[in-house]
C-alpha cells in the first residue's frame, strides 16, 4: 500500500516539472534574440527553406516545364518629362517600371510559416528577366534603373504552385528619337520606347503591357506637353534566330507650347522687319545724304543674325529639311538685304544729282518708273517736285530720246580721245537704230577749256542786252594753221543742217540756220566768229506755263547757290570743329592734358592723320575744280506749248559753270555733238 501511494507522487512531481519546463521553454522562446539564435522565427526559416541551396537557381529560368514559355506583365508610370534635346535628337523621362511574372521554383506552404503569405526579398537573390530597352542612349543598366527588393506573393491558396513575383523599380531612360522640327515652333514629336528582351525570344519569354501609361503622378513640363503615352505589341522575327521576338513600343506624343518662343522670337522679328521696312520707305532728302537707311538696313541685318543664333541652337544639323522660322528668318534677311542694296544705289542715284552728276537715262527709268509700278511704290515727294521744276521726269526723257536723230559717225568731224564715261556714250550713239543723249566731251587742252568758258560768257552777254528777242549765240572755234580746217567746218555745216532740219520737223518750229563759218586764215592766226539770230517770242510771253517756268528757274538758282556754298570742304571744317569742341568728353585729352608720353603718342597720331587727310581731301578738290566739265542735254517735249528745253549739268560737285539753265535758253535747241576745241 505504501510503495503505491509513493509510486503516485513520484508521477506528480514529475508531471509537475514537465510542466514547470514547458513554460519556461515558451518563455524563452518568446524573446526575439533567443528565436534568432536558435533559429525559430517564421520569416527566417522561410527565406532559408526557399532560397536553399538545393531548392533554388538564380541562374535558371522558373518554369517546371522548360518548353513552356514564362509570361511577364509590364506596366509604366510616367512620372517627369526632364528634357528634349533638339540638337542630340534623345529625350529623358522619369519612369516607374512594374514587371510581374510567376516564378514556380519559389514555393511553400503558409501554415508552416506562421502564416506568412508575402515575402520582401532582395532583386540579386532570385531570377529577374532580362529586359532592356533597345534605344536607349546610356548602355549601362546601373546608370539608369534603381533595382530594388522584390514582392513575392504565395499561390498556395489559388492551389498552385510557386509565388506571383512583382518587381517594382525607377528608371531615368534616355530614348533616341528623330525630331521633326520642320514646324517649330509649333510642332509635335513622337518618340518610341522599344523594351524586350535581349537574349531569350517568344518561346522562353512573351511579354504582355497595359494599353495606357499611368500619368497620375506625372508633374508637368513648362514646354512640352504629353498628348497620349500608349504601348503596342509587336512581334518581330530577326536573322538571328527563327522564333519571333515580342517587342513592346510604348509611343509618346508631346506637343510644344509656343507662348515662350512666340514673346521671345516672332514677335521681336516681326517688329524689327515692320521697322526697317517701314525705314526704307522714308522720304528721301535732296539736300543731304540720308545715311540712316543704310545704318537701318546694317543694324537689323545683325539683329537677325543674333536672333538666328539662337534658333540654330534649338536646331538639330540636318539637311534633310529646314525648319519654317529658318526660311521665315532667312526671308527677312534677303528683303532686308535687297533693300539694303537698293538704298545704297537710290543714295548713289541721289548723290549724283545733288552734285550735278545726271544718273544714265536708263538707270532713272527703269529705277523710278517700272521698278515703282511693279512694286506699287511711290516716288519720294522732294524727288517728284525736283523733277517738275527742272522739267527731267524719266519717263518722258526716256520716251523723248526715240525722236532724237541720231547723226551716222561718217558726218562727225575729226575731234580729241574722249574719256571713259563719253566714250560709252559714243559707242551707244554709234550703234544703228539706237537715238541716244549725246554727250559733250572734255576739251583736250587748257585753252580750249578757256574757249568753252567763252561761250557761257558770250551767252550770258546778249543775254544782258536783249530784252524782247531771244539770241542764240553760234560760235565756232577752229584750230590755227589747220589743213583739214574747211572740210571739218563743212561738216559741221552739213551736221548742223540735217539736225536743224529734224528738229524743225519735230517740234513744228523754224528755227534759222547760221552762215557758214570762214575757213582759218593762212597765218595761223585764230579767228572767233559770232553769229546771232533772233526769233520772237511773243507766243512764249503769252503761255502761263512759261512764266511758271521762269519761277521754277529762279528757284532752282536758288538752291544751286545754296549748294555751292555748302561745300565737302566746309563740312569737313565744321566736323573738324566739332570734334575738337568734344575731343575731351570722348576720352580723347588735349595735348595740355597729357602726362604720359604714351598719350602725347596718340595725341601726335591723331593730329597726323587729320591733317594727312585735310590735305589729300584738299588736293583732290583743287583738282577736281581744275578738271570739271560740263554736259548738255537735249530733251524733246511732246507737249506743242512747252518749247524742248535745255538742260546743263555739271559733273563737278565743287564748281558751278556758268552755262546754267536761263529762261531764254528754253524756247530753243542748241545742239552740241563736237568737242568745242581742237588741239
Amino acid at each position: 500500500m505504501i510503495w503505491v501511494v509513493l509510486n503516485a507522487i513520484r508521477v506528480l512531481v514529475v508531471v509537475a516539472c514537465l510542466a514547470v519546463d514547458d513554460v519556461t521553454g515558451y518563455a524563452s522562446s518568446a524573446d526575439p534574440r533567443d528565436g534568432l539564435k536558435h533559429d525559430q522565427v517564421p520569416q527566417v526559416r522561410l527565406t532559408r527553406d526557399i532560397l536553399g541551396p538545393g531548392r533554388y537557381d538564380i541562374r535558371v529560368r522558373p518554369v517546371q516545364n522548360h518548353s513552356r514559355p514564362l509570361k511577364i506583365y509590364i506596366s509604366m508610370s510616367l512620372y517627369q518629362l526632364i528634357d528634349v534635346n533638339e540638337p542630340s535628337q534623345f529625350i529623358q523621362m522619369n519612369m516607374w517600371m512594374i514587371q510581374k511574372w510567376e516564378d514556380e521554383m519559389l514555393d511553400w506552404d503558409p501554415r508552416d510559416y506562421s502564416m506568412i503569405n508575402t515575402t520582401i526579398l532582395p532583386h540579386n537573390v532570385i531570377w529577374i528577366p532580362d529586359t532592356y530597352l533597345y534605344n536607349s542612349v546610356v548602355m549601362a543598366a546601373d546608370e539608369t534603373e534603381r533595382y530594388m527588393n522584390i514582392r513575392a506573393d504565395t499561390l498556395f491558396w489559388e492551389g498552385r504552385r510557386g509565388s506571383h513575383i512583382s518587381f517594382l523599380y525607377p528608371a531615368i531612360y534616355t530614348v533616341t528619337c528623330r525630331l521633326n522640327i520642320r514646324y517649330f515652333p509649333y510642332d509635335q514629336q513622337n518618340c518610341t520606347l522599344t523594351i524586350s528582351s535581349w537574349t531569350n525570344s517568344k518561346s522562353a519569354l512573351d511579354y504582355y503591357a497595359d494599353p495606357e501609361v499611368n500619368m497620375a503622378s506625372f508633374i508637368p513640363n513648362e514646354e512640352w506637353k504629353v498628348i497620349s503615352f500608349k504601348v503596342f505589341r509587336h512581334e518581330y522575327k530577326y536573322a538571328c534566330c527563327p522564333e519571333p521576338w515580342v517587342i513592346l513600343e510604348a509611343s509618346i506624343v508631346i506637343r510644344r507650347k509656343p507662348l515662350y518662343y512666340v514673346v521671345n522670337l516672332i514677335i521681336p522679328t516681326s517688329i524689327i522687319t515692320l521697322v526697317s521696312i517701314t525705314g526704307f520707305f522714308t522720304p528721301a532728302s535732296t539736300a543731304d545724304d540720308r545715311t540712316e537707311k543704310i545704318n537701318l538696313g546694317i543694324t537689323t541685318l545683325l539683329a537677325m543674325s543674333i536672333l538666328m543664333l539662337m534658333i540654330s541652337d534649338q536646331m538639330p544639323t540636318t539637311s534633310d529639311f529646314i525648319p519654317l522660322i529658318a526660311w521665315f528668318y532667312l526671308s527677312i534677311i534677303i528683303i532686308i538685304s535687297i533693300g539694303t542694296f537698293l538704298t545704297s544705289v537710290i543714295l548713289s542715284i541721289q548723290g549724283r544729282r545733288q552734285y550735278g552728276k545726271v544718273p544714265p537715262i536708263y538707270v532713272r527709268y527703269w529705277f523710278f518708273c517700272k521698278f515703282t509700278a511693279w512694286f506699287c511704290v511711290g516716288v519720294p515727294p522732294p524727288l517728284a517736285v525736283l523733277w517738275e521744276e527742272l522739267h527731267d521726269h524719266p519717263y518722258y526723257t526716256y520716251n523723248k530720246r526715240k525722236k532724237i536723230i541720231s547723226v551716222p559717225g561718217a558726218l562727225l568731224p575729226d575731234r580729241p580721245p574722249l574719256n571713259s564715261y563719253h566714250s560709252r556714250q559714243e559707242k551707244q550713239l554709234d550703234s544703228p537704230g539706237s537715238p541716244k543723249l549725246l554727250a559733250i566731251p572734255t576739251p583736250a587742252s587748257t585753252r580750249s577749256r578757256k574757249n568753252w568758258l567763252r561761250v557761257g560768257s558770250a551767252i550770258q552777254k546778249h543775254k544782258a542786252t536783249l530784252d524782247d528777242k531771244i539770241v542764240v549765240p553760234m560760235i565756232d572755234i577752229s584750230t590755227p594753221g589747220s589743213v583739214s580746217s574747211s572740210a571739218t567746218n563743212s561738216r559741221r555745216a552739213s551736221m548742223w543742217d540735217q539736225t536743224v532740219a529734224s528738229v524743225s520737223v519735230a517740234t513744228g518750229r523754224l528755227i534759222a540756220k547760221p552762215p557758214a563759218p570762214p575757213a582759218a586764215a593762212a597765218n595761223g592766226v585764230r579767228r572767233r566768229k559770232v553769229e546771232t539770230k533772233t526769233l520772237p517770242v511773243d507766243f512764249l510771253l503769252r503761255d502761263r506755263d512759261v512764266l511758271a517756268a521762269l519761277a521754277d528757274v529762279e528757284r532752282a538758282k536758288k538752291r544751286e547757290e545754296e549748294l555751292r556754298n555748302k561745300t565737302r570742304v566746309r563740312r569737313l571744317k565744321d566736323t573738324i570743329a566739332e570734334w575738337g569742341r568734344l575731343c575731351s568728353c570722348h576720352g580723347i585729352p588735349h595735348l595740355a592734358q597729357a602726362r604720359s608720353w604714351i598719350t602725347i603718342l596718340i595725341w601726335a597720331i591723331l593730329v597726323t592723320a587729320t591733317w594727312i587727310a585735310f590735305a589729300y581731301l584738299l588736293v583732290t578738290t583743287v583738282q577736281s575744280y581744275l578738271d570739271y566739265d560740263t554736259t548738255i542735254q537735249v530733251e524733246l517735249s511732246d507737249d506743242e506749248i512747252n518749247f524742248p528745253s535745255v538742260t546743263v549739268c555739271n559733273n563737278s560737285p565743287y564748281k558751278m559753270s556758268m552755262l546754267n539753265s536761263t529762261p531764254e535758253l528754253n524756247a530753243l535747241i542748241i545742239l552740241y555733238k563736237q568737242a568745242v576745241g581742237l588741239e
